[in-house]
């Protein structure tokens, strides 16, 4: 490329500006179109990946979730990692109740497998608590009792007359669910006085010594993968059906399940819509842009037959004289694609852009280009 064609270029101010505001524009549409694309599949990914879906366990027609009397025969399925639903869930959260008498006071005890069981042991909901570390897998008989409550007993033993409302008949031995057990302070919470908590591993061990019937009162978990919901209802099969209204339940189930991801489908469908519009709208860019160097070239070239056919009468060949002419009319659509495809940090889109570009423009030239001289000649003359 020498001097002649900056020459030309400069003769021709107005289409030279035409040419590298439209190179501009479309170049930077397609860069952020591009890299607005790659952000929303990440995002996507990150919320399929990240976002919790809360499914909890109710009764066959999904109107209660608490005090349910699950058997271990349904809790161990749903954590059994082989041939349960283990495989599917996450951090799962299960309580236990029981009704306690304290020195003439009546209140509950509640076994719970993690934070998120009550909002009281939840710092991020405001909750003032103090757990140690290992409490929620403990065993042993320890409990958190409020704020009032620890002031007093901390660090000692509350000796407390248990009643197991789910194991207190009498077909369920020994012990028919009732019985006093002697539990460790470790901690507190800040809800009312006679709410006390407990681990709920002990709290299965404590039912079935009081009575020999093991209950859960409440279940809910986070799906581990959010694109496998569908999976694990089937999985769940007869023993947790799918909730839904004004549809009953397989014969044979006793819970019901309920997969709260309204939401999550909802952002997921409106983000896959707008994908798809960017996907439709990056081919129309690329288009313009091809659409773009034919008009430019098809400017440039429509004056020049005649300068094009003393060029060819002289000995240049019609490759050669298409290739110097793009050459020509690309220099400013080149200079617009690195400047814009660096400053947004996008280069391959830009290189698409000047791609499509390129190929319009030839399209133009080579129009210009294939007529024979001497009939452009005969016509000038």
């Amino acid at each position: 490329m020498d001097g002649y064609s900056f020459k030309r270029l400069l003769r021709r101010p107005w289409l030279s500006l035409l040419s590298l505001v439209i190179a501009a524009a479309l170049c930077a549409a397609l860069c952020y179109l591009s890299g607005y694309l790659e952000r929303e599949r990440t995002r996507m990914e990150e919320i399929r990946g990240n976002y919790q879906v809360l499914c909890v366990v109710s009764d066959t027609r999904g109107t209660k979730t608490d005090d349910l009397g699950m058997t271990h025969f349904f809790t161990d399925f749903l954590l059994d990692e082989e041939k349960g639903l283990g495989r599917y869930i996450k951090e799962p959260r299960l309580t236990k109740r029981f009704t306690y008498e304290l020195d003439r006071t009546q209140g509950e005890l509640i076994g719970v497998s993690r934070a998120e069981c009550s909002p009281l042991l939840s710092e991020a909901k405001g909750g003032d608590v103090y757990v140690p570390a290992d409490f929620y897998e403990q065993t042993e008989l320890v409990c958190l009792v409020s704020k009032t409550f620890f002031a007093r007993y901390g660090g000692q033993s509350l000796s407390l007359t248990l009643t197991d409302p789910k194991g207190a008949t009498p077909q369920y031995l020994p012990g028919n669910g009732t019985g006093t057990r002697d539990f460790t302070v470790v901690g507190w919470h800040s809800g009312r006085d006679n709410l006390i908590l407990m681990p709920y591993p002990a709290s299965q061990l404590l039912a079935e010594r009081l009575s020999g019937f093991v209950t859960t009162d409440s279940a809910a978990f986070l799906l581990a993968d959010n694109t496998k919901a569908e999976e694990l209802l089937q999985s769940a099969g007869e023993y947790f059906a799918p909730v839904q209204p004004g549809v009953y339940a397989p014969q044979g189930s006793r819970f019901g399940l309920i997969i709260r991801d309204e939401q999550y489908r909802a952002t997921m469908a409106a983000m896959e819509q707008n994908i798809r519009r960017l996907q439709y709208l990056l081919p129309l860019i690329a288009v313009l842009s091809l659409a773009a160097g034919f008009l430019v070239g098809f400017l440039a070239t429509r004056s020049e037959a005649r300068v094009y056919a003393l060029m060819r009468t002289l000995g240049m060949t019609r490759g050669r004289l298409l290739g110097t002419t793009l050459l020509e009319q690309l220099i400013l659509p080149l200079l617009a694609a690195l400047a814009v495809g660096a400053g947004m940090g996008a280069p391959l889109p830009a290189a698409v852009f000047l791609a499509c570009h390129a190929v319009g423009c030839a399209i133009a030239i080579f129009r210009a280009v294939r007529v024979a001289p001497a009939a452009i000649l005969r016509e000038q003359e």
